[in-house]
């Protein structure tokens, strides 16, 4: 897959735009789950570079609320997502405890893609480090381009809206990336 991208790439296509991609893919029938790897894969080597120069302070992370537990989960509902007590008892706790540590301007567990898109224009970060199923973050990417932000994106390896799970060395290696 990779091959093909790149060739079509040389040759002058712009997968910059989703419906390009989209379509290109959609003509050697490659189905909407490849679509959606393949899409978040290219964004996050385009925009790599401008999510790491963002200082720390200046970003935030976006989580699902698929991560928690449902049935142990003491975290309620904020005006901003769930508000975190760190309990320990999911990754949501050492991921914003990393966040926390880097200096991140805050940390987000949403509840739906609605509430992501209102923090992007509330509060303007410089980057967004955002993990979700494949879906949510391609539609993540591009409400992000509407407010010109760059996100770095870390898709969930056990999708689903309850009990998932994600990769934290990812998480963190994605949380820690810089320049210089």
């Amino acid at each position: 897959m990779k091959e093909i991208i790149s060739k079509a790439m040389s040759s002058g296509l712009d997968f910059s735009q989703k419906g390009v991609l989209k379509s290109f893919l959609y003509r050697m029938d490659i189905d909407e789950e490849t679509y959606d790897r393949v899409y978040v894969n290219l964004k996050n080597n385009a925009l790599k570079e401008k999510v790491a120069k963002a200082p720390f302070e200046d970003r935030i992370v976006l989580l699902p609320q698929c991560l928690r537990d449902p049935e142990d989960c003491e975290a309620e509902l904020g005006e901003h997502g769930y508000e975190c007590n760190h309990c320990g008892r999911c990754e949501i706790d050492k991921i914003k405890s990393k966040a926390d540590e880097l200096g991140y301007r805050g940390c987000y567990v949403t509840p739906g893609g609605s509430m992501a898109k209102n923090l992007l224009k509330e509060k303007e970060p410089g980057a967004v480090i955002a993990v979700a199923c494949h879906p949510e973050l391609v539609e993540g990417i591009e409400a992000s381009h509407v407010f010109n932000i760059p996100v770095h994106a870390v898709p969930l390896l056990k999708a689903g809206c309850v009990n998932t799970e994600v990769d934290l060395d990812e998480v963190k290696d994605a949380l820690q990336m810089r320049t210089g």
